[in-house]
């Protein structure tokens, strides 16, 4: 009986306290605080009722709290001094790491007090990480591995569309876009030629395995008066060409000759290789010194000497690793003459000249720190071609932009002077590009046509802005040159289907596009609307298989332009070498080209004279 009244008395306990206590707890745990962030963008509602009214937006990492069971499917808030509820769908536990982009140039400052100091200053549309709610004054982020805080008025969630052409003239996206639909008309159309009439070049060939061996020849270039037309020099005709032994490493300079009025091809004589092994290899300028093949370029005649101006290419470095060094060269060609031969008798003042800065144009260094060729880039820094203007000496040259001139990066995708054409263009293209797996083909597209001045020396004097630039449109814009008509500038390039990142163009495509301005400087215009100047669809393994456009002036000032090119590409057979293309004629008539039917010219003649048909 003891222990019944013992137990009943525990018990009576054990209610008396459940009833004092559990209310009390029970409270407690309702009123208990928890703390959310918002992960999607959420709105304070007035109520929870169907009639409920949005008081106001709350952006990501807002921190909340609740006293709210979690049970309900609106939580009781308070924000921005305001009571209401919140759909708890729109909460979590922890804050989101969110992608976020420069709007302007921006200060990273080291802290969000009023004692902060800037750490660092970064360009317009530059990625940042951060967790920071996005209606405080301030984010905290991480710039690479800077951390610091930014003012949210310079962030945005997205890159912001802007228009900048860093102060050249642009080849548009759209403009290329056309190029297609304009190729087949007879106004652009390289002439057909004959393959059976196609000879090799009968004095290209070299004694370097101690027996003669054929050549190939490619791109080629008269020597020049300083007016673009072609020099005689002692009666003679003078050319330049890359050459070289078939399925070989050779890519040098060679030097071809023909008597004045001779117009056929077996009338080229050749003058041999222009640099020796000796001239390099005792070189003090470290750049030629390295030098394993030579480019092309342009050669003028100036007082009675001959000035060559050529690419530098090396593809060694001092570590014995791969390269891909261009570098803009030049040297005066000393030539005797008599009425049977001409012989190069001599090399001097041959120095290098300009290889890229980094900052107006692309630089080998930027290019080995992308990791060479295996980044998906190319590189460019080559093709000088001497003008004078007003006393002045400059070389224009293929190039790749720099740092300081748009350079290839993601944000080149939202610069709508890359694009051209309208809004609604501007916006499918754009659209269409970022959709793309393989977009960084073009972002890497950054080809430029380069200018800078030189000293009457020949030395690099001022690097100013390219002349035209092409990011978002081609890798290539080769051989560049220009001639004067009628107090205007036409500027002159080549590229090849296969280069553009355009829609549209199959690999076998080549085209010269040209440009005209009424200042040497520009700004430049495209000539035929879209700059289509020549089109050619031929095969790449077709012995007629032309590219390497080269515009010469007929006479002075004259609208007409005789166009040379060479014909068969290398190495493709071992009986159809590369050779000297007919030339034929172009007509210019304000920004309009017309390609002369019935024009054609002897392999290689760089007169305009009698006509042959091939």
């Amino acid at each position: 009986m003891k222990k019944i009244r013992t137990s009943l008395v525990w018990f009576l306990c054990f209610i008396i306290a459940f009833v004092i206590y559990t209310p009390n707890a029970l409270a407690k745990a309702k009123s208990q605080t928890r703390y959310y962030y918002v992960t999607k963008v959420a709105y304070l509602y007035s109520s929870r009722s169907k009639s409920k009214k949005r008081l106001k937006k709350i952006d990501v990492n807002n921190t909340l709290s609740t006293k709210t069971p979690k049970s309900n499917q609106m939580y009781q808030v308070k924000y921005g001094g305001r009571i209401g509820y919140v759909y708890k769908s729109r909460l979590g536990t922890k804050a989101i790491t969110l992608k976020r982009y420069t709007n302007r140039s921006s200060y990273i400052y080291s802290s969000n007090r009023a004692d902060k100091k800037p750490m660092m200053k970064i360009a317009v549309d530059r990625k940042v990480i951060t967790k920071s709610s996005q209606s405080a004054k301030m984010s905290k982020v991480i710039y690479g591995k800077t951390i610091g805080y930014i003012y949210n008025r310079n962030l945005s969630s997205k890159y912001v569309d802007y228009v900048s052409n860093y102060g050249s003239s642009q080849i548009t996206r759209y403009d290329f876009s056309q190029i297609p639909k304009q190729q087949n008309s007879s106004q652009f159309r390289v002439p057909k030629f004959d393959a059976s009439r196609i000879k090799n070049i009968p004095s290209a060939y070299n004694y370097a395995t101690g027996s003669k061996s054929d050549m190939d020849v490619w791109d080629s270039w008269p020597l020049q008066n300083s007016d673009g037309t072609v020099a005689e020099y002692n009666g003679y005709h003078i050319v330049f060409a890359m050459a070289g032994r078939p399925n070989s490493g050779e890519n040098y300079l060679y030097m071809f000759y023909q008597k004045v009025g001779d117009n056929s091809i077996d009338g080229w004589k050749n003058a041999g290789r222009v640099f020796s092994g000796v001239d390099l290899s005792n070189s003090s300028d470290s750049v030629l010194k390295n030098q394993t093949q030579e480019w092309s370029g342009t050669a003028y005649k100036i007082g009675n000497k001959i000035r060559l101006f050529y690419t530098s290419f090396s593809d060694k470095q001092s570590n014995g690793d791969n390269d891909f060094n261009q570098v803009l060269s030049t040297a005066q060609v000393d030539v005797d003459a008599d009425l049977s031969s001409v012989k190069i008798s001599g090399i001097e003042d041959h120095k290098s000249i300009f290889g890229g800065d980094g900052k107006t144009y692309q630089s080998i260094e930027q290019f080995r720190d992308e990791g060479l060729f295996n980044s998906g880039d190319n590189h460019g820094m080559r093709d000088p071609h001497y003008v004078e203007d007003n006393g002045h000496k400059y070389l224009i040259f293929q190039a790749n932009t720099g740092s300081a001139t748009g350079y290839q990066e993601y944000r080149s995708l939202y610069n709508k002077a890359y694009y051209g054409g309208d809004d609604a263009y501007f916006s499918s293209s754009k659209n269409s590009l970022l959709a793309r797996t393989d977009k960084n083909h073009a972002i890497l597209a950054n080809a430029a046509i380069g200018i800078v001045e030189l000293n009457d020396d020949y030395t690099l004097k001022k690097v100013m802005n390219p002349l035209l630039t092409a990011n978002l449109v081609t890798e290539e814009t080769e051989r560049p040159n220009i001639v004067k008509i009628d107090g205007k500038w036409y500027l002159f390039a080549i590229t090849k289907g296969y280069t553009e990142r355009v829609d549209g163009f199959t690999a076998d495509d080549n085209y010269m596009i040209g440009y005209v301005s009424d200042n040497l400087t520009g700004p430049y215009r495209p000539m035929n609307r879209t700059g289509l100047v020549l089109a050619s669809t031929e095969g790449f393994n077709s012995r007629t298989y032309t590219y390497s456009y080269y515009a010469i002036p007929v006479s002075s000032g004259s609208n007409q332009l005789l166009i040379t090119s060479y014909m068969t590409n290398r190495s493709i057979s071992s009986t159809d070498h590369s050779t000297f293309a007919p030339s034929f004629l172009l007509s210019v008539n304000g920004d309009q080209t017309q390609v002369q039917p019935n024009s054609v010219l002897e392999q290689g003649q760089v007169m305009n004279g009698q006509n042959r048909s091939y």
